[in-house]
Parts: C-alpha cells; sequence; structure tokens
C-alpha cells in the first residue's frame, strides 16, 4: 500500500499535463489556515495471549491549525512547505482514555493547477513526518514517516490575498506489530497491527502573496 501510494503522489507533483505559460513574475506565497480533523482508528486483536483482550483507540476529532509556504514551480505548479498540528485526545482504552496527544505533520510538495478560471482548482500532496507526543510526559513521543494527498481550491480577492480552502488526507506509516508510547516503567502502551493510520483534515486559510 505504501508503495502505490508514494507512486500516486509522484505522479500528482510531477506530471506532464499543463496549461498555457504563464508569464507572471516568480512569487512567494504564505497561507495561515485552521480547520478540522478526523481520525482512523488504531486497534490490535491479533496473536492475543489466552486471557488477553483486544483493544481498539479512536482518537476524537478536534480543531487543526497551521501554516503553508509556498513557491512557483512553474506556471501550474508550485512548491509547498507545509506544517499542520492539532491536539485532542485517545478514546476507548483504560490506560490511554482521556490522555491528550499532541499530532504535528512537517511535509514537504506541491500542488498542480487543474482548472483555470475565477476559482482555480488544483490537487497536492506531500511527503516527510508526524510527531505524535503524549501528555503523559513518562512516555515516549513517536515521529514516523508520512505523506498527504488532497484536493482544494483559491477564491482570489486581489493580485496579493486570496482565501484558501483544502481537504487532504494523511497517511501515516507504522512497523506491522510495532508498539507504540513506551516508557522505561510502564512498558509499552499500544501495540498496532497496521502499517498504516489514517487522518483526514478540512481547513480555510487566508494567503498573502509576495
Amino acid at each position: 500500500m505504501k508503495r502505490y501510494l508514494l507512486a500516486l503522489l509522484t505522479c500528482v507533483l510531477f506530471s506532464p499535463y499543463s496549461f498555457a505559460q504563464s508569464n507572471s513574475d516568480d512569487y512567494w506565497d504564505i497561507t495561515i489556515f485552521a480547520g478540522q480533523r478526523t481520525s482512523d482508528n488504531l486497534e490490535d486483536d491479533e496473536d492475543l495471549e489466552e486471557g488477553e483482550e483486544a483493544f481498539e483507540v479512536d482518537f476524537l476529532n478536534d480543531a487543526s491549525a497551521g501554516i503553508i509556504l509556498g513557491w512557483e514551480f512553474d506556471y501550474n505548479r508550485t512548491g509547498e512547505l507545509l506544517l499542520s498540528h492539532s491536539s485532542t485526545e485517545f478514546d476507548g482504552d483504560v490506560q490511554l482514555d482521556d490522555m491528550e496527544i499532541s499530532i504535528t505533520y512537517l511535509h514537504i510538495g506541491g500542488t498542480v493547477t487543474t482548472g483555470e478560471g475565477k476559482v482555480p482548482i488544483y490537487i497536492g500532496g506531500g511527503l516527510g513526518a508526524v510527531h505524535l507526543e503524549p501528555g503523559d510526559k513518562t512516555l515516549d513521543s513517536e515521529t514516523r514517516p508520512s505523506a498527504n494527498l488532497g484536493i482544494g481550491a483559491k477564491f482570489i480577492f486581489n493580485e496579493s490575498i486570496s482565501l484558501r480552502v483544502d481537504a487532504r488526507g494523511y497517511a501515516t506509516f507504522f512497523d506491522s506489530d510495532g508498539y507504540l508510547f513506551c516508557s522505561g516503567n510502564k512498558g509499552c502502551v499500544m501495540r498496532t497491527n497496521s502499517n498504516m493510520w489514517l487522518q483526514g483534515e478540512f481547513t480555510a486559510g487566508v494567503t498573502y502573496r509576495f
């Protein structure tokens, strides 16, 4: 699954599909955004010892916020550096129930414009890492490779200011049968039997071009 996702992302960012050459000067832009995150669950129900119970951990939906630094790559593509942060809570496992967790993505990627007009539509994606930090400071935080893929639109007010809306999905990659959030005293409080964890994010932000 990871291999196919990376191949799709490469096609999105470096597709030869293009529109007429623009004569605009090179530019940079910065977007400040806020939105909402939804999450897949994490579960462990394989290779249980006798008497052990399977567990499932959910994440509460919560607000997110972040910043995107963009630059012109060519006439219909942009490069982007994305930072997106959310603070939510575990839900469902006795050890983790109601514990806060900070989830921060840092990705580099870009967008490809798929339509012209007053409201340009684009698809985009990126590769990077996610940092998972539990509220219990006795537990180790986790940094894992991740990717995102999404679609968005810009409502242009003038040459410098626009409103940007995005819907993107994040995929975080774990080792199968790996352990998470370990401590020297408590051991590891979570094991996963899946190698990919998904989150969705819906955001709106203001873009300033310079």
